[in-house]
């Protein structure tokens, strides 16, 4: 059986300015990331990134500091996503 997945969404500060960050992680691996800063919006996962600036986070999910607050519904994550890949391949 595979560990479910659990979705994200933060606050996120970046060299360009303040933003916010989505992310999927199974366990406590982040799996999949999109991060959105004024009209930058990147995604990264395993296979790669949109941006070299923005890759995928190697720290684990534990690491971050997320409660209940910042849990998104897994559609929600998936929205992002899409809107992500389509306007950063």
């Amino acid at each position: 059986m595979s560990t479910p997945r659990k979705h994200y969404k933060h606050p996120a500060e970046s060299e360009i300015g303040n933003g916010t960050i989505y992310l999927e992680a199974q366990g406590d691996v982040i799996v999949r990331q999109v991060e959105s800063y004024r009209s930058v919006l990147v995604w990264a996962d395993k296979s790669g990134q949109a941006d070299e600036r923005f890759p995928l986070s190697d720290q684990p999910l534990s690491w971050l500091d997320l409660d209940s607050d910042d849990a998104i519904t897994a559609s929600q994550f998936e929205a992002v996503w899409k809107q992500a890949k389509a306007v950063s391949g």
